[in-house]
């Protein structure tokens, strides 16, 4: 049972309850298909000088809704990154075993997935455009080094393409770019490995990842009230979290593992 300890909102929610709504956060986030990039070790290694920073203003914090529980959660996800991590290596292992062939056709499909959801990022900022950008594919975990993300990524574009067929002309896709896309799938459907399921490593490193970046859009939003008489010390704790890019405007995504 939680203790009370009367700080304020949210102050009996228990560490359980804490991950738990950091995790519906993240799960909402990525159905408004509206993820941000940033490095998994590096959010990792930024939630303990964060969760210090919340310590060193804990009762303001507490009183605002950010209660100790928060921060062992927080601690808790880190943890599990950490571990995602290093379970991970085997797919570089297995890059390094691909003959030149295999990576060039590995490459030009990641770079046509990649292209086309960043354009489709350009073109859905309307009021539905959260709900078209997932039924690209968005929101999943995306590896342009696995054969298997890059397949489900192409799928899910031509799928998408044919539900929402307006993206076509706005996109100025021509019937040889779709052709283009299958003939990519139908190739990269032969690789080895491409046909195995989809890491469940790599998805639970993308869920915890995305409920450590929701503890910290907590954070920075308590931080910016609690400390608005004190805009250093608000700076200094702001600057603590990792900068990312909004994955709604960015030119291009990058070839790592990443949600988007």
């Amino acid at each position: 049972m939680a203790r009370k300890n009367g700080t304020g909102n949210g102050s009996q929610k228990t560490v359980s309850d804490a991950r738990s709504d950091l995790l519906a956060r993240a799960e909402r986030n990525a159905e408004g298909a509206a993820p941000v990039k940033t490095d998994p070790l590096g959010d990792a290694k930024a939630a303990r000088a964060v969760v210090e920073a919340v310590r060193e203003h804990a009762a303001e914090m507490a009183r605002r809704g950010l209660p100790a529980a928060y921060c062992d959660a927080a601690l808790e996800l880190a943890r599990e990154i950490e571990e995602h991590l290093s379970a991970l290596p085997a797919a570089g292992v297995a890059a390094r075993g691909r003959t030149p062939e295999m990576a060039e056709l590995l490459a030009d499909a990641a770079s046509t997935a990649q292209a086309i959801r960043g354009a489709v990022l350009r073109l859905s900022r309307g009021p539905d455009g959260r709900k078209t950008a997932r039924d690209l594919g968005f929101g999943q975990p995306f590896s342009a080094r696995q054969p298997a993300h890059v397949a489900r990524a192409l799928q899910r574009i031509l799928d998408g393409l044919e539900a929402h067929k307006e993206l076509k002309e706005d996109l100025g896709l021509m019937p040889e770019d779709i052709q283009t896309i299958q003939d990519l799938a139908r190739d990269l459907g032969k690789l080895p490995g491409t046909g195995a399921p989809i890491s469940d490593e790599q998805a639970a490193l993308l869920q915890a990842q995305g409920a450590l970046r929701a503890f910290f859009d907590l954070f920075a939003a308590k931080t910016s009230l609690a400390l608005s008489a004190d805009p250093d010390e608000r700076s200094r704790l702001l600057s603590l979290i990792p900068r990312a890019d909004d994955r709604r405007h960015l030119r291009r995504s990058t070839p790592e593992l990443a949600s988007g």
